[in-house]
């Protein structure tokens, strides 16, 4: 499962990295060199930056599902404890 979501998120970036590319070489063709160098360093920052992101997200996601239920109040404590047999 893990390795699918990563295959997933590796294909996502990379889509989006080919279509901001196009982008950028059709913008350097219009502008200039100089200032498409500094647009590339820029996308590929937020594309870093995007994709960190997501990570942690999925992370988080991945944390909260292997997580036990939550109990609060002395009351569950012990109807789950005894339920468990401690």
């Amino acid at each position: 499962m893990r390795r699918l979501v990563w295959v997933a998120v590796g294909a996502v970036g990379g889509i989006y990295a080919y279509r901001r590319g196009s982008a950028l070489v059709a913008d350097a063709r219009e502008r200039g060199v100089v200032l498409t160098a500094q647009q590339a360093a820029f996308a590929a920052m937020s594309t870093l930056a995007s994709a960190r992101e997501l990570a942690g997200r999925v992370n988080s996601a991945r944390m909260e599902q292997s997580a036990g239920p939550v109990i609060k109040g002395r009351a569950a404590a012990r109807v789950v404890s005894e339920r468990d047999g401690r």
